[in-house]
């Protein structure tokens, strides 16, 4: 499964962050690589992982990445006391309280709870407690902000997001885990009932909360990442996962490939984070583990999945801006087709014809028709 790759260096900042390193020097970083790493989320990383290089404060990349870091403790500061503030309030008068995403992770499985760049505050609340809680949230002085209409969240898997002006915090509400109607949502693995046997009782800054179990984590993460790829997010998952794997040596992945059985979707996106990490040796993973996950997805074979780490290197590692030919669009419509629950040949087939826009393809319809 591992090939020989030429190195990338955020790839390497990844490897320090599983291996606990310090001691990467910064000048070996460019400044387009400094600068994609602040962007990407991956600026405190640096830092930390540069820590112990004697000559960083002389680095030209030094004001910038220390400036990262800085920044990001106080954007963390203010997001954990607000969760705080959250769950205070519930501890008198609310329900118990899932935490989700990065408020869970940052603080289960981080060095520092500031690595992890949150842009909101992910609650889950069982569906009969809802009302409750948001009526909590406006107590505290939240009010429901979004360019859609209500009507939009009725079936989807948070409620109607809210913001609180004088903090600047963003909070969403959810009932599930993934849109309910979306292909993964859809798997049994992310059933209310199977969501429910995964919350595990835990705490945060003293106050009961409940996580989801490291078994559901890695095939949520994964699932997530893969579903809803955004470029300059498309790392922040994988520290995510190198963490939580860090931490859970005893991890049950029989109870991951007994969910994922069936759940074709969703085995795809996990196979491709994990042969990503695995090909470029950032974690230990059993082969049979791997091989069982390839078998359980179709897409992801030969030429698919190369051009799928290919695209991720590219554009999510190097940092490779957007052109005439790939566009933001078109890495979407790309990167969404290639993942289609089909044959790797069927997939490429349609990827012509999808990469298309929509006006042109109306015109090309009507044409045929004449």
């Amino acid at each position: 499964m591992r090939q020989k790759t030429a190195d990338l260096r955020l790839l390497t900042l990844l490897r320090a962050a599983a291996t606990g390193r310090a001691d990467l020097a910064l000048d070996t970083f460019s400044s387009h690589e400094t600068d994609w790493a602040i962007k990407t989320g991956l600026g405190p990383l640096l830092s930390r992982s540069t820590r112990d290089d004697p000559n960083r404060t002389a680095s030209e990349h030094f004001a910038a990445v220390h400036g990262a870091d800085l920044t990001a403790r106080v954007l963390s500061g203010e997001t954990l006391d607000a969760a705080t503030e959250i769950l205070e309030a519930c501890s008198l008068r609310g329900p118990l309280v899932g935490l989700l995403k990065g408020i869970s992770i940052c603080d289960q499985y981080y060095p520092e709870p500031h690595l992890r760049p949150m842009g909101d505050i992910d609650l889950l609340v069982d569906r009969e407690a809802v009302a409750q809680f948001e009526a909590t949230l406006i107590r505290l002085g939240y009010e429901r902000k979004s360019p859609y209409p209500p009507s939009f969240y009725s079936a989807h898997h948070h409620t109607c997001p809210f913001f609180r002006a004088a903090t600047e915090d963003w909070v969403e509400v959810h009932v599930a885990l993934l849109p309910p109607r979306s292909s993964p949502g859809r798997d049994p693995v992310f059933a209310p009932t199977s969501i429910a046997g995964e919350l595990r009782a835990s705490s945060f800054r003293g106050y009961p909360v409940r996580r989801l179990s490291a078994e559901l984590q890695v095939v949520f993460l994964a699932t997530h990442w893969g579903f809803e790829l955004e470029i300059t997010h498309a790392l922040v998952p994988m520290l995510d996962l190198l963490f939580l794997l860090g931490q859970s040596p005893s991890l049950d992945w029989d109870k991951i490939l007994g969910w994922l059985e069936g759940s074709a979707a969703t085995a795809a996106y996990v196979y491709l984070l994990l042969s990503f990490l695995d090909r470029h040796e950032l974690l230990e993973l059993d082969s049979e583990v791997l091989g069982t996950l390839r078998a359980m997805q179709r897409p992801l074979r030969s030429p698919n999945l190369p051009l799928a780490w290919r695209l991720l290197e590219r554009y999510a590692f190097q940092g490779k801006a957007f052109g005439a030919l790939m566009t933001e669009r078109n890495f979407d419509v790309t990167w969404r087709t290639l993942l289609l629950p089909d044959s790797p040949f069927r997939n490429l087939w349609r990827l012509p014809w999808r990469l298309i826009p929509d006006r042109f393809r109306i015109g090309i319809r009507k044409e045929a028709l004449r």
